[in-house]
């Protein structure tokens, strides 16, 4: 994903009169300095939002698997409708884990190696038709992000083309043998996967992202690590915003293209983009389950409580955009083109104010 840049600091003098000034050792808090919450918003992130998610997704990962093995020893229809139901579940927590897409999930590319879209389903026949052995050590052959065609081979979205084939009503007993070894490879690859994150994202929040300056951490700066959790928002809000739902949109309905949508066989898709923006209020909020850590939202409060709020507000607007669209994504980019851009355009105004006003508030007031 694309990362954003601070504004330069001519374009800074112009946003100076929007900022009220503050000293790093003013009280912030009843018990706490300004240049005491900056350290406590990092070393917050990982064990009140990224690790808990973590771990909520290796376990819904492994009852994926559990879900998929279950079904081809045994292939009834109940036993597909649970493993349907545990690939929704674990994507929740997929989805919502984008709002921060730093660390290892970007270094060790588990987005492409889980999340590659749209899927060719005429690619999975011909690799059902051959002879490749269907093994999730197999499947770690495809391992090159470039090979976008590999990509889409791995992951949620074949697999969710098998449990629901091309109209989204696949019955248990049409499953074959290459198909049932198939589904078991991608879901072990996929719980593979998110037990490596999880494992590698603990070392990462506690070693890096909360000791910027350390030697051994990515993060030069205070500065660096919080500008990274700013950019991820930066970066969902605008992948949902301006390319998963604008593409298959299109500029009128006549371009419109259903076929091309993120989980267009479960129809899943508006969940989805909902979960990655809640994901990204999260991750400002520094909030998953009933957990609350010191957040970015605390930070910008502590001196343009206008700001905070606004963002907040933008947030919940666009979530709440999502409630005006009434049928799946995929029929929506037809006919309810009114209510899709109704969502858009909200995603493209909290963007806006994303990097607009909170970048440049970062840039004002964290120096270190």
């Amino acid at each position: 994903m694309k990362k954003y840049s601070l504004l330069p600091l001519v374009g800074l003098a112009l946003l100076t009169a929007t900022f009220t000034s503050c000293k790093d050792d003013k009280k912030v808090e009843p018990d706490m300095t300004f240049d005491e919450l900056k350290v406590k918003v990092l070393s917050d992130f990982g064990p009140t939002v990224g690790n808990p998610l973590y771990s909520d997704f290796e376990t819904k990962a492994a009852s994926l698997q559990t879900a998929v093995t279950t079904l081809a020893a045994t292939p009834t229809q109940a036993n597909l409708d649970a493993a349907r139901t545990a690939w929704k579940d674990v994507r929740v927590v997929w989805e919502q884990s984008e709002g921060f897409l730093i660390g290892p999930v970007e270094d060790d590319n588990y987005d492409p190696y889980m999340d590659t879209w749209p899927t060719d389903h005429n690619a999975m026949e011909n690799l059902l038709a051959g002879s490749d052995p269907l093994t999730a050590d197999f499947l770690t052959g495809y391992n090159d992000p470039d090979k976008e065609a590999e990509m889409t081979l791995r992951g949620f979205h074949p697999l969710e083309y098998l449990l629901w084939g091309t109209d989204g009503n696949r019955q248990a007993s049409t499953i074959t043998q290459r198909e049932k070894d198939y589904m078991i490879a991608l879901a072990t690859d996929i719980h593979n996967n998110v037990s490596a994150l999880k494992t590698k994202g603990v070392t990462f929040f506690a070693s890096e992202l909360s000791q910027p300056g350390v030697t051994g951490s990515r993060y030069t700066s205070k500065k660096d690590a919080i500008e990274a959790i700013a950019n991820g928002l930066i970066d969902i809000v605008g992948e949902v915003g301006d390319g998963k739902m604008v593409e298959p949109f299109g500029a009128t309905v006549n371009e419109a293209d259903s076929t091309i949508t993120e989980s267009p066989y479960s129809h899943n898709s508006l969940i989805d983009f909902r979960n990655n923006i809640i994901g990204a209020r999260n991750a400002y909020l520094c909030s998953y389950g009933s957990a609350t850590g010191k957040s970015l939202s605390d930070l910008v409060k502590a001196n343009n409580a206008t700001l905070d709020q606004t963002i907040k507000s933008q947030f919940d607007a666009a979530i709440n955009s999502f409630d005006g669209i009434t049928t799946t994504f995929e029929k929506a980019v037809y006919n309810q083109r009114s209510q899709v851009q109704n969502t858009i355009t909200a995603l493209t105004t909290l963007k806006g104010t994303l990097e607009g006003s909170l970048v440049p508030y970062i840039q004002q007031y964290v120096k270190d």
